[in-house]
Protein backbone atom coordinates (compact mmCIF):
# COMPACT_ATOMS: atom_id res chain seq x y z
CA UNK A 1 0.00 0.00 0.00
CA UNK A 2 1.16 3.32 -0.80
CA UNK A 3 2.25 6.15 1.67
CA UNK A 4 -0.20 8.85 2.40
CA UNK A 5 0.98 11.78 0.31
CA UNK A 6 2.28 14.80 2.61
CA UNK A 7 3.44 17.94 2.05
CA UNK A 8 3.29 20.30 -0.81
CA UNK A 9 2.68 18.61 -3.97
CA UNK A 10 2.46 19.56 -7.75
CA UNK A 11 -1.16 19.44 -7.65
CA UNK A 12 -1.43 21.78 -5.16
CA UNK A 13 0.97 24.08 -6.92
CA UNK A 14 -0.99 23.84 -10.04
CA UNK A 15 -4.23 24.53 -7.88
CA UNK A 16 -3.00 27.43 -6.38
CA UNK A 17 -1.98 28.92 -9.86
CA UNK A 18 -5.30 28.04 -11.29
CA UNK A 19 -6.85 30.05 -7.98
CA UNK A 20 -4.54 32.91 -8.66
CA UNK A 21 -5.77 33.77 -12.46
CA UNK A 22 -8.98 33.33 -11.57
CA UNK A 23 -8.70 36.26 -9.41
CA UNK A 24 -6.00 37.95 -11.83
CA UNK A 25 -8.77 38.09 -14.47
CA UNK A 26 -12.06 38.12 -12.57
CA UNK A 27 -12.99 41.63 -14.01
CA UNK A 28 -11.94 41.40 -17.53
CA UNK A 29 -12.95 40.43 -20.76
CA UNK A 30 -12.18 39.61 -23.79
CA UNK A 31 -13.15 39.04 -27.29
CA UNK A 32 -15.87 35.69 -28.05
CA UNK A 33 -18.62 34.46 -30.30
CA UNK A 34 -20.94 36.70 -29.40
CA UNK A 35 -19.53 39.61 -27.99
CA UNK A 36 -16.84 40.43 -24.44
CA UNK A 37 -16.87 37.88 -22.49
CA UNK A 38 -14.72 36.33 -19.69
CA UNK A 39 -11.65 34.18 -19.30
CA UNK A 40 -12.05 30.76 -18.73
CA UNK A 41 -9.35 28.66 -17.04
CA UNK A 42 -9.14 25.23 -17.08
CA UNK A 43 -6.96 22.40 -15.34
CA UNK A 44 -4.82 19.90 -17.37
CA UNK A 45 -7.04 20.17 -20.52
CA UNK A 46 -10.06 21.84 -22.47
CA UNK A 47 -13.28 20.14 -21.42
CA UNK A 48 -14.38 17.26 -24.34
CA UNK A 49 -16.55 18.34 -26.17
CA UNK A 50 -20.54 16.72 -25.23
CA UNK A 51 -22.36 17.64 -28.39
CA UNK A 52 -21.65 18.05 -32.16
CA UNK A 53 -19.79 21.51 -31.32
CA UNK A 54 -23.24 23.63 -31.03
CA UNK A 55 -21.48 25.80 -29.08
CA UNK A 56 -18.42 26.73 -31.30
CA UNK A 57 -20.19 30.17 -32.50
CA UNK A 58 -21.78 31.16 -29.27
CA UNK A 59 -20.53 32.55 -26.18
CA UNK A 60 -20.81 28.79 -24.41
CA UNK A 61 -17.56 27.99 -26.49
CA UNK A 62 -14.69 27.18 -24.37
CA UNK A 63 -12.65 29.98 -25.82
CA UNK A 64 -10.92 32.56 -24.62
CA UNK A 65 -9.17 30.43 -21.92
CA UNK A 66 -5.88 29.53 -20.25
CA UNK A 67 -5.27 26.09 -19.56
CA UNK A 68 -2.99 25.18 -16.81
CA UNK A 69 -0.85 22.56 -17.75
CA UNK A 70 1.83 20.54 -15.46
CA UNK A 71 4.16 19.07 -17.43
CA UNK A 72 7.40 18.28 -15.37
CA UNK A 73 9.29 18.23 -12.62
CA UNK A 74 12.54 18.28 -10.49
CA UNK A 75 13.95 17.93 -7.19
CA UNK A 76 17.49 18.82 -8.05
CA UNK A 77 19.02 17.60 -3.82
CA UNK A 78 16.57 16.63 -0.41
CA UNK A 79 17.25 20.22 0.41
CA UNK A 80 15.71 22.15 -2.98
CA UNK A 81 12.08 22.83 -3.48
CA UNK A 82 10.48 20.95 -5.97
CA UNK A 83 10.46 22.78 -9.38
CA UNK A 84 7.38 22.13 -11.33
CA UNK A 85 6.66 23.37 -15.21
CA UNK A 86 3.39 25.04 -15.00
CA UNK A 87 2.68 25.90 -19.05
CA UNK A 88 -0.32 28.39 -19.45
CA UNK A 89 -1.79 27.65 -22.93
CA UNK A 90 -3.62 30.87 -23.81
CA UNK A 91 -6.24 30.57 -26.69
CA UNK A 92 -7.72 33.55 -27.68
CA UNK A 93 -11.16 33.70 -30.29
CA UNK A 94 -11.73 36.74 -32.75
CA UNK A 95 -13.79 36.17 -36.32
CA UNK A 96 -12.79 39.87 -37.46
CA UNK A 97 -10.97 39.95 -40.84
CA UNK A 98 -8.48 41.75 -39.67
CA UNK A 99 -7.00 39.48 -37.64
CA UNK A 100 -6.10 41.25 -34.60
CA UNK A 101 -7.08 38.35 -32.02
CA UNK A 102 -3.37 37.82 -31.27
CA UNK A 103 -3.56 41.26 -29.36
CA UNK A 104 -5.91 39.60 -26.78
CA UNK A 105 -3.52 36.49 -26.86
CA UNK A 106 -0.50 39.19 -26.04
CA UNK A 107 -2.15 41.07 -23.38
CA UNK A 108 -3.07 37.87 -21.87
CA UNK A 109 0.46 36.90 -21.70
CA UNK A 110 1.65 40.42 -20.89
CA UNK A 111 -1.04 40.55 -17.96
CA UNK A 112 0.85 37.13 -16.41
CA UNK A 113 4.20 37.98 -16.84
CA UNK A 114 4.00 41.85 -14.80
CA UNK A 115 1.76 40.06 -12.26
CA UNK A 116 4.39 37.44 -11.16
CA UNK A 117 7.23 40.43 -11.45
CA UNK A 118 5.12 42.26 -8.59
CA UNK A 119 4.08 39.30 -6.75
CA UNK A 120 5.98 35.92 -7.35
CA UNK A 121 4.50 34.03 -4.51
CA UNK A 122 0.84 32.49 -5.04
CA UNK A 123 -1.12 30.12 -2.85
CA UNK A 124 0.94 31.78 0.41
CA UNK A 125 3.56 28.48 -0.27
CA UNK A 126 4.49 28.95 -4.26
CA UNK A 127 6.86 30.64 -6.11
CA UNK A 128 7.56 31.79 -9.68
CA UNK A 129 11.06 31.32 -10.42
CA UNK A 130 12.99 32.31 -13.44
CA UNK A 131 13.54 32.26 -16.47
CA UNK A 132 9.80 32.92 -17.82
CA UNK A 133 9.35 32.09 -20.78
CA UNK A 134 6.66 33.20 -23.66
CA UNK A 135 5.55 32.56 -27.12
CA UNK A 136 3.10 33.62 -29.68
CA UNK A 137 2.15 30.87 -32.23
CA UNK A 138 2.43 31.74 -35.80
CA UNK A 139 0.25 28.95 -37.23
CA UNK A 140 -2.52 30.21 -39.02
CA UNK A 141 -5.65 28.76 -36.81
CA UNK A 142 -8.54 30.41 -38.35
CA UNK A 143 -10.20 32.88 -35.76
CA UNK A 144 -7.84 30.67 -32.97
CA UNK A 145 -4.51 32.73 -31.44
CA UNK A 146 -2.57 30.78 -29.29
CA UNK A 147 -0.05 31.96 -26.95
CA UNK A 148 2.08 29.98 -23.89
CA UNK A 149 4.15 30.98 -20.92
CA UNK A 150 6.03 28.84 -19.40
CA UNK A 151 6.29 29.14 -15.54
CA UNK A 152 8.89 27.33 -13.15
CA UNK A 153 7.51 26.88 -9.71
CA UNK A 154 9.23 26.54 -6.64
CA UNK A 155 7.10 23.66 -4.10
CA UNK A 156 8.40 23.47 -0.87
CA UNK A 157 10.59 21.51 0.52
CA UNK A 158 9.21 20.19 3.61
CA UNK A 159 9.88 17.10 3.87
CA UNK A 160 12.51 15.34 6.00
CA UNK A 161 14.41 11.97 5.31
CA UNK A 162 13.20 9.70 7.38
CA UNK A 163 16.03 7.22 7.63
CA UNK A 164 18.31 10.43 8.06
CA UNK A 165 16.33 11.77 10.73
CA UNK A 166 15.89 8.38 13.40
CA UNK A 167 19.51 8.25 13.37
CA UNK A 168 19.29 11.88 15.21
Amino acid sequence: MAEKITGYTSEMCQQAMIDELKELFRDMKFTGQEGEKPLKIFKQFIPSPTDDDDDVDTNRSNFPCIIVSRTSGEVVNEKDPQLVLLQLIICCYDPKTDRQGYEDTGNIIEAIMQHFKRKPVFGEAFKVGYPRKWDLSDDDMDFYYWGIVNLICETPNTLKNEEVEALI
